[in-house]
């Protein structure tokens, strides 16, 4: 597995950007297919068993999301220390960021499963729909070391150049997820289980990956190799942790959060307007995936650069992985601008729905370039370890552009108001993001 294993600060940049990038976007892709066969089996069950998950994944996508501030801050360590040729350094830097995540992961599984049902209710789920998305949440949670696991030891990787591993796991857990799912939520084999079967299919692929994961790494198959003695707690390195990865874990649960306020403001338009918008948002989120798996490629890059003392490399770095990301997704956007009637219809044939998706394309698509090459900039920030900046930023446009804004102009403009926001947010969110860059404080490392 060392032959994955890129050579980030010595092969030309385009070719980094591409051998760490699509993997990353193959591994996101994955990922949305499980989603998609997780739904089309509990959609046999009903529209109550579908509910379940739904309703229950935004809280569990918001607690999830506070570890990836760790696997940033285990990407920006590790690849640092890697570019430094600091290897031991590197080593006890992913022990320590596994250790610090698994205390973490212990007691946020504890706590959610704990307060899970009195969450759902407060946010108004009732009857069975909450019987069963409690079932769902309480599994998930409790299973949450094992998820943010598998994470963390992404990030691993990731820092140390080779992102194909992750995609390779990835892989093995969404097989293994396909096959238990209707297994186990129609009792094939086990007992009928059924939305309870979904979440634990997810907790068990996820587990056995994980197992696996943590396995390579105590072996060295990938040229990088932790030991047992790593994970006696260093109180510096953990202190460096946490100054990374809390910023950005703030930031990526805060978030989370205005999101699911902003999909309340949404439902207000009723089930038409929800349609259009799930479907516009599948769509554009596969359109982002690609600048997601370039802003990863961007943050290795920047990482392993300054730990070698290289900014100059880094800034190049910064800047390819940036108009990379603009123009490509540029290109992508203008199918999306000129078709977006003719995507929103292989989804659904309400002419209802296809009109407010055409809308949501017209508009929406002109600011997704926007978007994605903000997350490389920001993710050059967390790659050098600035998580703070990052944070700054992400806040920013979420909360002090985007809610405030969809709040005011739903209610002058309706729907459009919405994607108006939108478009608005990502634009001001670049312009601050260049603010921060140029001020050129990320070029500092944090080792």
């Amino acid at each position: 597995m060392s032959e994955n294993k890129v050579d980030v600060l010595n092969e030309p940049l385009i070719r980094v950007m591409i051998k760490l990038s699509w993997p990353v976007i193959a591994a996101n892709l994955l990922q949305t297919v499980y989603n998609i066969v997780d739904a089309f089996w509990l959609g046999k069950l009903g529209a109550i068993e579908l509910s379940a998950p739904t309703v229950s994944w935004p809280i569990v996508f918001t607690v999830l999301s506070l570890t990836s501030g760790f696997s940033i801050a285990g990407i920006a360590l590790v690849s640092q220390y890697t570019g430094s040729g600091k290897i031991k350094d590197a080593e006890n830097a992913a022990a320590q960021t596994l250790l610090v995540s698994a205390v973490f992961g212990l007691l946020i599984g504890i706590c959610g499963s704990i307060f899970s049902y009195s969450i759902l209710s407060l946010l108004g789920v009732k009857g069975k729909v909450l019987v069963y998305a409690n079932e769902y949440m309480i599994t998930i949670f409790l299973g949450t070391p094992l998820l943010f696991a598998m994470m963390i030891v992404g990030g691993i990787f990731q820092g140390w150049g080779n992102t194909l591993i992750g995609m390779k796991f990835t892989l093995v857990s969404v097989i293994i997820n396909v096959v238990l799912d209707p297994l186990m939520i129609f009792g094939i084999g086990f007992p009928k289980l059924g939305v309870l079967g979904a979440a634990l299919a997810t907790v068990i692929s996820r587990g056995i990956v994980s197992i696996y994961a943590m396995y390579v790494l105590f072996t060295g198959k990938i040229g990088f190799r932790i030991r047992l003695s790593s994970f006696k707690p260093d109180k510096k390195m953990i202190m460096k942790i946490l100054k990374i990865g809390f910023p950005a874990s703030f930031g990526q649960g805060i978030t989370a959060l205005g999101f699911v306020i902003i999909m309340g403001i949404i439902t207000r338009f009723g089930p038409v307007v929800i349609s259009a918008y799930g479907v516009g948002n599948r769509i554009t989120s596969l359109i982002t995936m690609f600048g997601m798996g370039v802003s990863r490629a961007t943050a290795t890059v920047v990482g392993q650069a300054l730990g070698a003392g290289r900014i100059k490399k880094a800034v190049q770095g910064l800047w390819t992985g940036f108009w990379f990301t603009f123009i490509t997704v540029s290109v992508m956007c203008v199918f999306t601008f000129l078709f977006g009637g003719g995507l929103t219809h292989l989804f659904i044939s309400d002419p209802g729905v296809i009109k407010v998706g055409r809308t949501f394309f017209k508009l929406v698509s002109f600011s997704i370039p926007f978007f994605s090459s903000t997350q490389v900039l920001l993710a050059a920030l967390q790659g050098s370890g600035h998580t703070l900046q990052s944070t700054f930023v992400n806040v920013t446009r979420l909360w002090g552009v985007r809610v405030p804004l969809v709040i005011w102009m739903a209610d002058i403009y309706g729907i459009n108001g919405v994607f108006y926001a939108m478009i608005i947010s990502n634009i001001l969110a670049l312009l601050l993001a260049l603010i921060v860059v140029s001020l050129g404080k990320w070029k500092k490392k944090m080792i």
